[in-house]
């Protein structure tokens, strides 16, 4: 190995370093910075709110219980600031977020709140001495910066920090973990009730380019009904296997022969309306056995994600009533990894306990999206199902690494099982999880302890100050009466 040697030419001070400017990453930032420290955030693009914007996930769920009580906190004064802005477009029909509006009122908190945001800084390498971190490098536009710091939060999706501070990480799915959805009943396709042949260990969630479009005229038929989440035969769809293989792109990734099923990358249609009127989000691209955290595989699987927005295009305007004059308003700019390295933590949350919503005395967010593990080898749509209560607990041990007294992770790679990550992955409980790690952060700071010396009765009781709305009794903790769980 070829080692080379590069001058740091400048070093920024601060209490707390957040690495990684999603959604996770700006929640943990707010929560600290409202606490009185210093805070600088940094973010290897040039706007907030990562897979929420620039990877255009339109659909922030899991912002409720699913009695549909919000969780509060961080997550519903960015929504209800979100919706009044969307409501000055008219109907604001279907879900009420827009991804470059979250990206700008995002930017506006952090900056109220006094947070230094770092835009365009790539996270190299990380210091430490023997259990804490005492500093991480970052490659920006000028040349290298030090960013020294008392604590740090991992909000990189990936487990970037966490890897670069050598703290244990997983990659996909654990051995043995599919046997255990199978006997808790999760071992079903959504929507279609058949059998799953579950992959090997190590399978990962497969990666997407998200899209809008605009120009799609209304129906008297619910096209989210009639047409989502359905596999469709050639013969239902009013075509034939000849028809298709005219099509320039048939065969290529994602359009591979489907038996009688239309060739589609996700095997299935899947669309939302957006807020304005005629207007679409489609979730339709799929690539598999793409690892988020080796740069090759990452190279290929954008390529051929983006290579599959333009074809998905043409088959909705081909078989979709109302789409027939879609046109494309915009593809995200960040590709849509579900699921790639993943922190190995004092606790390590399980599917389990996600699915039962088992009590966690220090539990420290909510979440109560289904288990959605998209196919990992192929078309199938996806594998899981509801949780059996109205949430379930985050345990506070999901954020904290084995190693490192000064460091919490939060978002996308917290110390959770391929299953329980297929729930905890989603928007909502990202923006959670970061307002925890951040407000933990804080209270450690201030009282001089390491992540492990918290008392989490303490922090508990900040969050739920702070508009969190923690179920920690019984009477708290009511059973499902409806299953909305979404924006």
């Amino acid at each position: 190995m070829d080692t080379v040697t590069l001058s740091i030419l400048s070093e920024e001070k601060c209490d707390l370093l957040v690495a990684g400017g999603g959604v996770a990453g700006c929640c943990a930032a707010l929560a600290a910075a409202k606490l009185g420290k210093k805070v600088i955030l940094m973010d290897d693009c040039g706007v907030l709110g990562g897979q929420a914007t620039l990877g255009m996930v339109a659909p922030i769920s899991s912002i409720c219980d699913r009695n549909g009580e919000s969780f509060g906190g961080i997550l519903d004064e960015i929504l209800q600031e979100m919706r009044a802005e969307c409501a000055k477009v008219g109907e604001a029909q279907g879900y009420t977020s827009a991804p470059s509006l979250l990206g700008l009122i995002l930017t506006e908190k952090l900056d109220q709140a006094g947070v230094t945001v770092h835009f365009f800084t790539k996270l190299v390498a990380a210091e430490r001495e023997n259990r804490r971190i005492t500093a991480v490098i970052a490659a920006a536009k000028s040349g290298l910066r030090r960013y020294r710091a008392q604590a740090f939060i991992d909000a990189t999706g990936d487990a970037d920090l966490t890897f670069f501070a050598k703290e244990e990480t997983v990659l996909g799915s654990e051995p043995s973990v599919f046997d255990a959805l199978a006997q808790a009943g999760l071992g079903q396709v959504h929507f279609e009730h058949t059998q799953y042949h579950f992959p090997a260990s190590g399978a990962l969630q497969p990666v997407s380019v998200m899209f809008t479009v605009g120009g799609v005229e209304e129906q008297d038929c619910d096209l989210y009904a009639e047409y989502c989440n359905r596999r469709f035969t050639y013969q239902e769809l009013g075509t034939t296997e000849e028809e298709y293989r005219q099509f320039p792109f048939a065969g290529r990734t994602g359009f591979e022969k489907n038996g009688d099923y239309l060739p589609l990358p996700q095997g299935r249609f899947l669309f939302f309306k957006g807020v304005r009127k005629g207007e679409y989000t489609v979730n339709m691209s799929r690539v598999t056995g793409i690892n988020g955290a080796d740069a090759a595989s990452l190279d290929r699987g954008n390529m051929d994600a983006q290579m599959q927005v333009l074809p998905i295009l043409e088959l909705l305007r081909r078989f979709i009533p109302g789409f027939e004059h879609a046109y494309l308003i915009q593809a995200s700019g960040r590709l849509g990894v579900r699921e790639s390295r993943r922190l190995l933590g004092r606790r390590v949350f399980r599917g389990q306990e996600a699915f039962d919503c088992v009590p966690m005395p220090d539990v420290i967010a909510h979440g109560s999206y289904i288990i959605d593990i998209h196919d990992p080898t192929g078309k199938a749509m996806a594998i899981g199902g509801s949780i059996r209560g109205s949430a379930y607990d985050i345990p506070y041990g999901a954020l904290l690494p084995q190693n490192t007294d000064n460091l919490w992770v939060c978002g996308r790679c917290i110390s959770s099982d391929h299953v329980a990550h297929a729930t905890t992955r989603i928007i909502g409980t990202c923006m959670l999880t970061g307002q925890a790690a951040g407000t933990a952060a804080a209270l450690c700071l201030t009282e001089e302890k390491t992540n492990g010396e918290i008392d989490v009765a303490v922090l508990q009781q900040k969050l739920k100050a702070d508009g969190v709305k923690l179920r920690l009794s019984e009477e708290e903790r009511r059973p499902v009466c409806n299953a909305k769980n979404e924006v």
